[in-house]
């Protein structure tokens, strides 16, 4: 069985979205240390905990723990969770623009 690296995912999701240890501390509201200890395997959260940062990262357990998001390239998911963050008219715009974009 894959051994789950939980530190070493958080950090690479806490990198991909451009965070701090600092500022996923605050969204969760514990201590920027406590971060650093989780993200460098000195400590493994509870469950409920790990809920509570990923809910911090913008994701959730199934899809933290899924072999997909793994398989995907940092931009290639960077640009998915950019487009999560758009209202339904900018997702319209933005798939339009891909369009173009595929067509050349």
């Amino acid at each position: 069985m894959e051994d789950l690296n939980i530190g070493d995912k958080l950090k690479n999701r806490r990198k991909l979205l451009n965070l701090t240890t600092q500022e996923v501390a605050k969204r969760v509201n514990i201590s920027q240390s406590y971060i650093s200890r989780f993200e460098n395997n000195r400590a493994v959260p509870d469950i409920d905990m790990l809920s509570r940062i990923l809910k911090a990262l913008d994701t959730d357990l199934p899809t933290f723990f899924s072999s997909e998001e793994e398989e995907l390239p940092d931009d290639l998911v960077h640009l998915i969770e950019t487009a999560k963050k758009l209202s339904p008219e900018e997702r319209v715009k933005l798939t339009e623009f891909l369009k173009l974009i595929k067509k050349q």
